[in-house]
């Protein structure tokens, strides 16, 4: 993945988030904090809404419609906290906004009335750590849909990676041990909310199962 000029590392979410922001009216991106979701939204806001910004969130809980406001992409960062922002959103949608209008970036899906979920509304981008080959790292060289596919022969090999002493994946991350590499993932991992951990198990077996079952097939006599 290239550098921008100004120091931003171009990620594969780039291209995914792109792609459906020409589409629809809102995308919401979701991770853990510190992975990078502001700085990728804000290289396409026009219009930015920090409510972690203490000044900025009492304002608009004074006047909500601000959010509303303003030439698009508009970015309203950090939405949950002001949690009434995710219904403003999901209500313009409703009266019709245009592909692009909205991004939320947040560390949070919403759990509990009275926040409504946003199904069919809003589409959520999941952003994670940085890949081992955004970081250049390595190169990628195996494609999970090729291998679920069967078009790849099986994958062996080693490799000289290790992941004491390389930067954590964050963006901008210091080079940290592996001790401290791990309970860095452990705090992410807390902040993963039930909801994505029952969608990853769910992917997990799927991939499991389709690939238990070409091996049944497949396998030698």
């Amino acid at each position: 993945m290239a550098t921008a000029p100004d120091g931003y590392q171009r990620r594969i979410v780039d291209d995914e988030l792109d792609e459906v922001l020409s589409g629809l009216p809102v995308v919401a991106l979701e991770g853990a904090k510190a992975v990078g979701k502001t700085s990728t939204a804000l290289r396409r806001a026009r219009t930015v809404h920090r409510l972690d910004d203490a000044s900025e969130r009492s304002v608009v809980e004074a006047d909500p419609a601000r959010l509303l406001d303003g030439a698009p992409p508009i970015l309203v960062d950090e939405w949950q906290y002001v949690p009434d922002s995710w219904n403003l959103v999901r209500r313009a949608v409703d009266e019709g906004a245009a592909p692009g209008r909205f991004l939320l970036t947040g560390s949070t899906s919403p759990q509990a009335p009275p926040t409504h979920s946003g199904a069919g509304r809003i589409v959520s981008v999941r952003m994670r750590p940085l890949a081992l080959s955004e970081r250049g790292i390595e190169l990628p060289t195996v494609s999970l849909g090729a291998l679920l596919s069967g078009d790849r022969p099986s994958v062996r090999g080693d490799t000289g990676v290790r992941l004491e002493g390389k930067p954590f994946g964050l963006p901008g991350g210091p080079v940290v041990p592996l001790l401290a590499c791990a309970a860095i993932g452990a705090v992410i991992v807390a902040t993963v909310s039930v909801r994505e951990v029952a969608a990853m198990a769910a992917a997990i077996a799927v991939a499991t199962a389709i690939y238990v079952v070409r091996w049944l097939r497949f396998r030698p006599s």
